[in-house]
């Protein structure tokens, strides 16, 4: 019988930038953590290692989950506490990128192993092999390097590097804690500078240097083009360089030149005069406050490539050209900005072109297959497609002849033709539905097989079952289960077993009458025919709130027709804006059907309510598999649910006081009734104020573990750190539920309410913010409403009430909210400007 393989703690050498971050991200996955760095001079000895983590608070985003999680990692310093590492499973090396300073390090700590210890480098670049030298050579079986990218929370990516004695089995055991535990995507790379995804994603940056001088393009006008239009990060390219840092950048760029002489792009892995001017001077990105850009005042100004002075920045995009790149047709957008002449059209084009050629040429060097190319740049980058993605969607044979014709014209950063491979004039991708393509020599049987070029599928190891639906790539097929039924907001559909799951339609996953309809039918469907039911989405978000303009139509047969204009002004602007409150993109046509038709808007509000407690009270157990946004009615429909299994990257709140409004989908139920069961017969009002303050501030959770915190998320509720285990995970506490022959909840009959003196006490605090300036007159009727409602409305403290009572409040606060003329304003200018209006 195998032995179970277990990294209970890890020591994080190095309490930088990375380093802490690193140890934060242990934490944040209950991972026993110690952070080590060098002894301060004067006073504690961790003193060091102490401001390290004081930082951690400060930065944005959060790099933990929860500020409590700080207190979990333990400080060391290398003077007094390397016997700690004995104890450790796991040590990362997080140090500066000196091969002598790392070389020192290892020297000194390597006697304080434990005998079973791994030891690994987080090294951005440097050779994983040097570095094992300097390892004493009866460990270096267990030396590798796992390299994280910054910020370590957030980014999925993590490259795996062995030297050549690194077991192969630790290499398995890393990349099931690295994928299950920490929530990373991993990627085996092969020991050559800067890996893959610094390979790629830096020679892009110098490509995208390149031909902006060439084609006289200023750092601002390359950002307007170089970001969303291309599907990649806002920050796009030299706003990317600021938050990285110059001098990092520098340093990758270094790497590349001095240990890659034999490149065919080897000139161009040079740093420009404006370059090493603006690190001579310690503007050196957004830790210095300046660097290609600065912020002076409230405005935006851009470095001059010619003056190296700041000018304002303002940037923009010819109009021709952003109509190219609104195209969503990769074929037609490449194609357009290539018979395009505009000179942001050709540098696009060059850039583009320049990328795919590299990579061409480079794959078999860096990367095992084209899949892990793609998956590093788009993990470590942020980049929605991958180049070979983009390069086979656009046409692969069209795209390789551009590439060969302006190889031939002279207009390419290198000579160097495209290989063999990539010309084959019967190939079409590099991705299918049986693996991805490799260059490398394939070992199989016989010496033929061993030459050939072949396709291969994903990794096998087991910690990849739990991944039903991993993350996937152009070309390769998935087949989302068998439908029970289908309709145009909503699919019911299973995968072979019990289970039933429900996913939505609507953009955003907005909630709309046809959902409610949906949900309803799919909650029957489970009860007749499966034994639970899962609220799971193909994509994120979860749900950004209720489509409010589609709930009303669904029920409005006889409506007054909009006056002329109203619905296309609302309709132009709800595709503008983010579903970033409850509401999302219909909120606009409430102003015309709240005045003519609130008896039905009504209807529409009661339906959510009772789809809610449909969701409650179900015979079968229900689970939210919740992963990014899940707000207002989003939020709503999972706190109802049995169970809610939540990527740890999930943000959720009642946010419907953005809009004028107040939840009514049983939020305010939901949170009073939470209050009251957490006060077990005492005082409900401490209880109470929190709930009611997170309500009426719009409050969201920008973690799963401040959800628990928040009270939205139960102790019985999980939290999983990797988004494409959700769905396993969900069935699995759906069949945990349904072992023990599950029962839905009683409905509490009485549920202990604040009253008047609750109601008395919330605007009394309202009346001091109003009266301070802290708040509008609007906001405090706004948060008189949701005390009535959570309150229990005009009772005394410590009556008796039901659901239904509560739920009868939400519904007539509503709607009297919605019939003032302060929130329709409120509704229109968030759909306008995309931020909340201060009525």
């Amino acid at each position: 019988m195998s032995e179970n393989f277990h990294i209970r703690k890890v020591a994080v050498l190095g309490a930088g930038v990375m380093g802490a971050q690193i140890a934060a991200h242990l934490v944040n996955a209950n991972v026993e953590t110690v952070l080590f760095e060098l002894p301060a001079k004067e006073g504690d000895p961790n003193g060091n290692v102490n401001k390290a983590l004081e930082g951690l608070k400060k930065l944005e985003p959060a790099p933990v989950a929860s500020p409590s999680k700080l207190t979990c990692i333990q400080p060391a310093n290398y003077e007094q506490h390397l016997e700690l590492l004995h104890g450790c499973d796991l040590v990362i090396e997080a140090i500066a990128e000196r091969m002598d300073w790392k070389s020192g390090l290892y020297q000194k700590v390597s006697p304080y192993l434990g005998e079973r210890s791994i030891f690994a480098s987080n090294t951005s670049g440097l050779s994983i092999n040097k570095l094992a030298e300097a390892f004493p050579e009866n460990l270096r079986h267990r030396f590798c390097g796992i390299h994280f990218f910054n910020p370590p929370r957030y980014m999925h990516l993590v490259e795996l590097i062995s030297c050549t004695g690194t077991e192969a089995s630790l290499l398995d055991h890393l990349e099931e804690f690295l994928v299950s535990t920490l929530g990373k995507g991993v990627v085996r790379a092969k020991d050559t500078p800067n890996f893959i995804a610094n390979r790629i994603g830096v020679f892009s940056m110098l490509a995208t240097k390149h031909h902006a001088r060439a084609f006289n393009l200023g750092f601002d006008t390359v950002d307007a083009l170089t970001g969303r239009y291309l599907g990649r990060p806002k920050s796009a390219t030299f706003r990317t360089l600021d938050v990285v840092g110059l001098d990092v950048y520098a340093h990758v760029v270094n790497t590349m030149r001095e240990n890659l002489t034999e490149d065919p792009w080897h000139k161009h892995f040079d740093l420009p005069d404006w370059f090493n001017y603006l690190v001579e001077q310690g503007a050196l990105g957004q830790k210095t406050k300046r660097g290609i850009y600065q912020k002076i005042g409230k405005e935006i100004h851009v470095l001059d490539i010619h003056s190296k002075e700041y000018r304002l920045s303002e940037a923009k995009v010819d109009d021709g050209v952003k109509e190219i790149l609104r195209e969503r047709d990769w074929a037609k957008k490449l194609a357009g900005l290539r018979g395009n002449q505009h000179p942001q059209a050709q540098f696009l084009w060059a850039t583009f072109r320049d990328v795919f050629h590299y990579c061409a040429l480079q794959l078999e060097h860096i990367a095992d297959n084209a899949r892990d190319l793609d998956f590093a740049v788009r993990w470590g980058f942020g980049w929605d497609s991958g180049p070979f993605e983009i390069w086979q969607a656009t046409g692969w044979q069209q795209v390789a002849n551009w590439i060969s014709a302006d190889i031939a014209a002279g207009k390419t950063m290198s000579n160097a033709p495209l290989p063999s491979w990539a010309t084959e004039s019967d190939r079409v991708g590099v991705h299918t539905p049986q693996g991805s393509y490799s260059p490398c020599p394939h070992v199989g049987e016989g010496e033929a097989q061993r030459r050939e070029r072949t396709y291969q599928p994903r990794s096998q190891l087991p910690v990849y079952r739990r991944q039903l639906f991993p993350d996937r790539l152009l070309g390769e097929s998935v087949q989302y289960g068998e439908t029970v039924f289908e309709t145009d907001a909503v699919r019911l559909w299973h995968t072979g077993d019990d289970i039933a799951i429900l996913s939505f339609k609507t953009k955003m996953h907005a909630i709309s009458n046809e959902v409610l309809d949906g949900i309803l039918r799919a909650i029957a469907e489970a009860e007749a025919h499966f034994r639970a039911l899962v609220l799971w989405q193909v994509e994120a978000p979860f749900s950004a709130g209720a489509h409010l303009l589609q709930l009303m139509q669904g029920v409005q047969d006889a409506a007054d027709t909009p006056p002329a204009g109203l619905f296309d002004k609302f309709k132009g602007a709800a595709q503008r804006v983010k579903y970033t409150i409850a509401g999302g993109g219909g909120l606009g046509e409430i102003v015309n059907a709240a005045a003519g038709n609130v008896p039905r808007v009504e209807d529409v509000v009661a339906k959510f309510q009772q789809v809610s407690q449909r969701l409650k009270y179900a015979q079968v157990p229900t689970i939210a598999a919740v992963y990014g946004l899940a707000l207002g009615g989003g939020c709503e429909f999972t706190i109802h649910c049995t169970r809610i299994v939540a990527s740890l990257e999930t943000y959720i709140g009642l946010v419907e006081v953005g809009v004028g409004l107040l939840p009514a989908g049983g939020g305010c139920k939901e949170m009073a009734l939470r209050a009251a069961n957490e006060a077990r017969g005492g005082d409900i009002f401490p209880h109470l104020r929190r709930y009611f303050q997170q309500i009426a501030m719009g409050e969201v959770a920008k973690s799963a573990e401040l959800a628990r915190d928040m009270g939205y998320l139960r102790p019985s509720d999980r939290i999983v750190l990797n988004q494409y285990e959700l769905l396993h995970v969900a069935k699995e506490e759906a069949r945990a539920l349904t072992s023990s022959a599950y029962r839905p909840p009683l409905a509490p009959r009485q549920i202990p309410v604040a009253g008047r003196p609750g109601i008395a006490t919330l605007k009394a605090a309202m009346v001091n913010m109003f009266e301070g300036g802290f708040i509008s007159e609007h906001d405090y009727n706004i948060g008189c409403r949701i005390a009535e409602t959570m309150c229990g409305g005009d009772v005394e403290a410590g009556s008796l009430v039901d659901e239904q009572w509560l739920l009868d409040l939400e519904r007539k606060n509503f709607m009297e909210l919605l019939a003032t003329a302060k929130t329709r304003a409120r509704v229109e200018y968030m759909l306008k400007n995309g931020k909340p209006l201060r009525n």
